[in-house]
């Protein structure tokens, strides 16, 4: 059921009393229906800031996803030390079904999609001149918010038939009431892919250039790469992402230093799609785990460890970012408290579509070469000279997006191992939450674990 936050202005006590003996009617102001809720345009636009308050959780971008992504498959090169055991079976893929993290990451995911799908459903009650940008905004949503559970929930895209993998739930109608509470099977991961691409596809063809602090065609394309990339069709991310950097142009760009592209509490001229975070709202688990007492941080749960560290040239900027605490290495990318978070950087857009250029000996928008290169030049690192392999690209976006909760996707979609196992392990798939298990008859658990 979806949550809508209302202000009220109630009446003086002599105005609602006077001369008046009758008993009081007054409707429930905890049950708003959708006559009231979505009965202007003001209305359905201010849904929709409920639906980036979503988006913002903890749960979910606010820092779970991407602290998910890493703690999945450290492969010696992340620790946690921390003492909360949720966050401790991501980490030694380890999770029971009754772990309440991997349930909040459903059931905000799935609050998020209900109130996008409440914004689409009544699109028609928004001013002519910004129906599409609302519009865009809400399928960008519930796009990326349904490839997140569909990457954590599901099996990968390439692991065995993607066509009778169960995935996740697909939702595009609101459910307004427990009069339309369904209790639906879980679609193929190939039906939810379909369904991630049309969202973004749309999202991408209505949204602006640039929005504010909000979803815009460059974030759009961004995500819609992402997937495509996630599903091995490397031409659909190449031209997304050309999409993206071509729509970037004159809004977007990458920031002097590496340094300067994090800890930051305004968007900077690299930031496509940031978590806005200050010290009235908003949530940023990256840094609570991440950081270190004194920046304001837990107790430095996650560590780097020198593995890591190795894998940076010498000269490269990016290194310099990690600092000591207690004798552990730190991100310092997560560094500062109520700092934005960072979904989405201009420079994953660059790397994207060097890989998918490079797989398919194509030079839209680019070389791979002075793709790469751009990104090297500005974190200090040694060019290439002449050419570059993928190799070169891979370790490019690893380095790059480190720490931003990249890894287990990539891993998954590279058929890496982590973690000493295949990243195909049943172990590298969260379980469906024992509380939807036991509430939705019709669902099936994933394989290596009992309900």
């Amino acid at each position: 059921m979806k949550i809508l936050k209302y202000s009220f202005i109630l009446l003086t006590a002599g105005t609602l009393f006077s001369a008046c003996t009758k008993q009081l009617d007054l409707p429930n102001p905890q049950a708003v229906g959708n006559d009231l809720a979505f009965a202007t345009d003001a209305n359905v636009k201010q849904v929709l800031l409920g639906a980036y308050d979503g988006l913002s959780s903890g749960n979910l971008y606010g820092g779970n996803i991407q602290i998910f992504g890493d703690l999945m498959a450290a492969s010696g090169e992340l620790n946690w030390t921390g003492t909360f055991n949720t966050y401790r079976e991501v980490y030694g893929n380890s999770m029971l079904t009754t772990n309440p993290i991997i349930l909040n990451l459903w059931g905000s995911g799935y609050s998020t999609i209900n109130i996008a799908n409440n914004v689409i459903a009544n699109i028609g009650k928004v001013n002519a001149a910004d129906r599409n940008k609302v519009k865009g905004e809400a399928l960008f949503i519930r796009g990326a918010v349904l490839l997140e559970l569909t990457r954590f929930f599901g099996k990968a895209y390439n692991d065995g038939n993607p066509s009778q993998n169960p995935g996740v739930i697909i939702k595009t109608t609101p459910t307004e009431g427990f009069s339309s509470v369904d209790f639906p099977t879980r679609n193929t991961v190939a039906e939810c892919y379909t369904q991630v691409i049309a969202d973004l596809t749309e999202a991408m063809n209505l949204l602006p250039n640039k929005n504010g602090v909000y979803a815009n065609k460059v974030a759009a394309a961004t995500m819609l790469a992402r997937a495509y990339l996630q599903m091995g069709n490397y031409a659909g991310a190449r031209d997304a992402a050309n999409t993206g950097i071509t729509a970037a142009a004159g809004n977007f760009s990458l920031v002097g230093t590496y340094a300067n592209a994090f800890n930051n509490s305004a968007y900077t001229t690299e930031d496509v799609f940031a978590m806005v975070v200050n010290d009235q709202d908003g949530a940023n688990n990256c840094h609570t785990f991440y950081s270190v007492p004194p920046f304001g941080g837990r107790d430095g749960d996650i560590v780097i460890l020198q593995s890591h560290l190795n894998l940076y040239p010498t000269g490269d900027q990016r290194k310099d970012l990690f600092y000591l605490y207690s004798g552990d290495w730190r991100s310092g990318k997560w560094r500062d408290v109520f700092k934005n978070v960072k979904v989405i950087r201009l420079a994953e857009l660059y790397l994207i579509r060097a890989e998918c250029n490079q797989r398919l000996s194509t030079t839209t928008g680019d070389t791979p070469l002075n793709d790469i290169n751009r990104l090297r030049t500005r974190a200090g690192a040694p060019v290439y000279v002449g050419s570059v392999t993928l190799a070169n690209i891979l370790l490019e976006r690893r380095l790059e997006l480190a720490h931003e909760g990249f890894r287990i996707h990539d891993a998954k979609r590279l058929g890496e191992t982590v973690n000493g196992r295949p990243a195909f392990d049943n172990r590298a798939v969260f379980p469906i939450p024992f509380r939807e298990m036991n509430t939705n008859p019709n669902l099936v658990q994933n394989p290596g674990y009992t309900n």
